[in-house]
């Protein structure tokens, strides 16, 4: 029985590792706030995100957000994306923004 019970254990910690956090914040969402009075809070979203490409590295970045891009500037990338996409308003933000960040900011080859 103690057995089992390790096994048990073990199984669900190695389940629970290979688990990762994901957004429950859509495109819909995200243009939303994207485009309130005050998107500040879009701003450090999106700017997470690129930091998150950043960390990548460029040979396995989606794309090469240059450092002078501003917040504003991801910011009107992500929104223009979300308007010529509407289909796509329901994924996760974060892959939107990436899509976004991927068509403006292609890596060179």
């Amino acid at each position: 029985m103690k057995l089992a019970t390790a096994i048990l254990a073990v199984l669900i910690v190695s389940g629970a590792a290979h688990a990762q956090r994901e957004s429950k914040v859509t495109g819909t969402k995200l243009l939303s706030l994207c485009t309130a009075s005050a998107a500040a809070n879009c701003d450090a979203y999106l700017s997470g995100v690129a930091d998150a490409i950043a960390a990548e590295g460029p040979a396995h970045a989606p794309a090469c957000i240059p450092d002078a891009v501003t917040g504003r500037q991801l910011r009107d990338v992500v929104v223009k994306y979300i308007h010529d996409h509407p289909q796509e308003q329901e994924l996760k933000a974060g892959t939107i923004a990436m899509h976004a960040y991927a068509g403006a900011f292609a890596c060179r080859k």
